[in-house]
């Protein structure tokens, strides 16, 4: 059976890093004393993951106040444009910050990413392996494509490809986190999760692009920003519906859904791919893995406090095993246990170690192949 737990790597802040977050917001305190707290907690976070057994650990993306558009805004030719009045587009928030193209998108030797890294790996000490998250390089087309209505020269300079700018500015980052000392770098994607949503798509197709284009974009980005890597550094990919978190899995044999494709020509070694557990059809997405790549499992309900149904969870291992050879499985909540902001859905700081607790839980069932989990019905065999 599976033999470890893993995370997708985001956490809830712990309340004294909350304080300080609007304290700095207020112009109280000094950018100082915001760096002294975050510090603090990403050491206390580090800790904690090497005490609930992690084999990896990463900053929980405590610095970030957006997910995605953090690691843009530190790329060179991308500038942050506070927007806090007004009136734009229904789908923001009216104080929400805008990404301004300066110029050609690039590399940043001075990236703040670098910094969390050297951090996090100091306060690991060799003890755990330390993982770096970013958002997908498909991430940042589409939302370029969508700012654009599908017409990216419109506010991207004419003489410069799109595509391989995006492609490169990574490619050149990620081998800077590996200088680093990074020999883990996740993509956080949602873009490939949008692509299986029909509404979204449809919009796409109303603004004259080729989907079936798209896709083939979309491969061919993230490849070519992983081009050439050392051998030793492993690049993993975590598929997210987005708001669902699970992705449209169902609509797997309609000839334009993109997530075959995704995890058959993507050369990432590992996946994180999260599940419905009540919904069996979903894990037939892991026929198109090619044999010897990892996947982590994602059943556990990152975003409530509710206890998950242990039976559910097990049920779903034992048949992923039927595709994935159980020594490249591991299991792990759907998602990070951070939204997009600091907002959350009633989960708690110690939730979510409630949550870490409950996985150790289920893999030592699961590994001693127990035939029923405490207050559940009994699991069938296979």
């Amino acid at each position: 059976m599976i033999n470890r737990i893993d995370i997708v790597g985001s956490f809830l802040p712990p309340e004294k890093l909350t304080d300080t977050v609007r304290l700095y917001d207020s112009g109280l305190i000094g950018q100082d004393k915001l760096l002294e707290t975050e510090n603090e907690a990403i050491g206390q976070l580090v800790e904690r993951l090497i005490e609930a057994g992690l084999r990896e650990v990463t900053s929980g993306e405590l610095r970030r106040r957006q997910w995605d558009k953090d690691f843009w805004f530190g790329l060179a030719g991308i500038r942050r444009e506070r927007v806090d009045n007004g009136h734009i587009y229904q789908p923001l928030d009216l104080y929400t910050d805008l990404m301004r193209f300066t110029g050609p998108i690039g590399f940043n030797p001075e990236h703040p990413f670098f910094y969390d890294f050297s951090f996090l790996r100091k306060v690991a000490g060799g003890r755990a392996n330390c993982r770096q998250t970013i958002p997908s390089p498909a991430n940042l087309y589409l939302e370029i494509l969508s700012m654009t209505g599908g017409n990216p020269e419109l506010i991207y300079p004419t003489d410069r490809n799109l595509l391989s700018d995006i492609a490169e500015s990574y490619n050149l980052t990620i081998r800077n986190f590996y200088s680093l000392g990074c020999r883990h770098i996740q993509f956080d994607d949602t873009a490939c999760g949008m692509l299986c949503d029909g509404c979204y798509t449809k919009r796409l197709l109303q603004g004259g692009i080729d989907i079936i284009a798209l896709h083939e974009q979309i491969i061919n980005l993230f490849n070519d920003a992983v081009s050439g890597l050392p051998a030793d550094m492993e690049v993993s990919l975590f598929l997210s519906g987005g708001d669902t978190i699970v992705p449209e899995w169902e609509f797997l044999r309609f000839p334009d859904n993109i997530m075959p494709k995704v995890l058959s020509l993507v050369n990432a070694s590992k996946f994180f791919l999260p599940f419905d557990t009540r919904n069996d059809y979903q894990l037939e997405v892991l026929r198109h893995i090619p044999d010897g790549k990892k996947v982590v499992l994602g059943l556990l309900d990152a975003h409530s406090p509710l206890t998950d149904d242990g039976n559910d969870i097990i049920d779903t291992i034992v048949k992923a095993s039927a595709f994935i050879d159980p020594s490249l499985l591991s299991i792990s909540p759907r998602t990070g246990f951070k939204l997009s902001s600091y907002q959350s859905r009633g989960l708690t700081y110690e939730d979510q170690w409630t949550k870490l607790a409950r996985l150790g839980e289920l893999l030592r069932y699961s590994k001693a192949d127990h035939g029923m989990f405490p207050n559940g019905p009994t699991i069938k065999k296979y």
